[in-house]
């Protein structure tokens, strides 16, 4: 019997291949900044200024988990693929968008964004709303899970001409969350605080109006939801570092 699939492990080769290659970039950048009017403002996704009304962004890419050992067990590792949207809208508002997917698990976030800015710092407050769709009907398998999750956040950013950093802070809490194998229910919860992450973010112009994103996130939770298949039991909190790579389109 095939073992269940759940997010890839960070390959440490590539991160610091990635470290040594922005080393490189500020001196790079800062002489692109007398050619051209490019502002990183204006082509960010994940720096939490206003993005323009009616101004639509997306981005690509993939997310790579190291989930904790006691959870792995032997599962196989595959990374997600994540698509990030922003919707700019009226009186400093936008609309944001993530879709992350292994095909045995998907979740789907949407919430408001309010922003503000001065001078290179800015921040915003917003309020996503998720919904966790997975199954595994193959190879033995007839399990399927349904979560609702929200995630009131808060990001603070700083800007260069060409490179923005970005923090961001989550709580996560579990709405309602139904687990099934076959026809018996494995389990079923509701309104629980889960946990918090944090993440940072680097994004940096590499040429033309063509941004690469660069992310850490350490979740400190105790449901993972791209590790349902596994049926943990354990009642704990862990931390999961994650990292991705993306592109703006």
């Amino acid at each position: 019997m095939k073992h269940p699939v759940t997010a890839g492990k960070i390959p440490i080769n590539i991160l610091i291949l990635f470290l040594l290659w922005i080393a490189f970039q500020p001196a790079n950048a800062q002489k692109a900044a007398t050619t051209d009017s490019f502002d990183i403002t204006n082509n960010a996704i994940r720096f939490p200024h206003q993005y323009k009304k009616w101004g639509f962004q997306i981005s690509a890419g993939l997310l790579l988990v190291k989930p904790p050992m006691d959870l792995l067990e032997n599962a196989i590792q595959a990374p997600l693929v994540n698509i990030h949207m922003t919707f700019g809208l009226p009186w400093k508002f936008s609309l944001e968008a993530d879709v992350s997917t292994i095909l045995v698990s998907n979740q789907f976030a949407l919430g408001p964004r309010i922003g503000f800015g001065h001078r290179n710092f800015y921040f915003n407050l917003g309020w996503d709303i998720a919904f966790v769709y997975g199954q595994m009907r193959q190879a033995g398998f007839n399990n399927s899970t349904k979560v609702f999750l929200q995630y009131p956040n808060l990001s603070l950013g700083y800007k260069l001409k060409k490179m923005s950093f970005t923090v961001k802070g989550e709580a996560v809490g579990i709405l309602s969350s139904v687990t099934t194998s076959g026809e018996n229910e494995v389990n079923r919860s509701k309104d629980f605080f889960n946990g918090v992450t944090v993440a940072f973010y680097l994004e940096q112009r590499l040429w033309k109006n063509h941004v690469f994103v660069f992310g850490i996130k350490d979740s400190y939770v105790k449901y993972y939801w791209p590790t349902w298949l596994i049926f943990t039991t354990f009642n704990r909190f862990y931390h999961i570092p994650e990292l991705s790579f993306s592109w703006i389109l």
